[in-house]
């Protein structure tokens, strides 16, 4: 009984600095919860975008299907769909043959300065402006690198690949 009345004069004494004490226990506890909560949230509409994304692509594989014309007539094979790169960000290929790194981004002169690295291999610094497509040869192909627009971190980059084989052929 005697180790009860130690601990409720304790109690007493120090009772702002428990209740503090409880006070932060107890906005712990609901930041906790509520970050739960809202993770819940989040995780639900990325499911939601993702099966959205999946089958927008899904469409658009389907309307690019190859054609019943020639060879060098069917349209290159997209390797990199449009997709919006930031500064200092990168992107592979489907084929995983090309992999771009963008440098800097330059909306003044609508271009950007992208590292393009083949098979591998270190590659070179392009400054690749919109509407002018920049293209490079690798093992798989020639890669047509397409920059669609930037903004003042990001640019809208598509690649697609003309088989070497289609064009020895033609």
């Amino acid at each position: 009984m005697k180790d009860w009345i130690g601990f409720a004069r304790a109690a007493r004494d120090y009772f702002p600095f428990v209740l503090f004490g409880m006070v932060v226990v107890v906005l712990l506890a609901a930041w906790l919860l509520f970050e739960a909560w809202r993770r819940t949230a989040n995780q639900t509409e990325t499911h939601r975008l993702r099966r959205k994304g999946d089958r927008l692509e899904a469409a658009r594989a389907y309307s690019y299907r190859a054609s019943p014309t020639a060879p060098q007539d069917a349209p290159h094979e997209t390797v990199l769909s449009r997709r919006w790169i930031g500064r200092g960000a990168a992107a592979t290929t489907s084929d995983g043959g090309c992999l771009l790194i963008v440098d800097a981004v330059i909306p003044g002169r609508r271009s950007a300065s992208i590292n393009v690295r083949l098979d591998g291999w270190p590659g070179a610094r392009h400054d690749v402006k919109v509407g002018h497509p920049l293209e490079v040869t690798g093992n798989l192909g020639t890669y047509t690198l397409d920059v669609e627009g930037v903004t003042t971190t990001d640019a809208l980059v598509s690649v697609t690949l003309k088989n070497r084989h289609s064009v020895e052929g033609a």
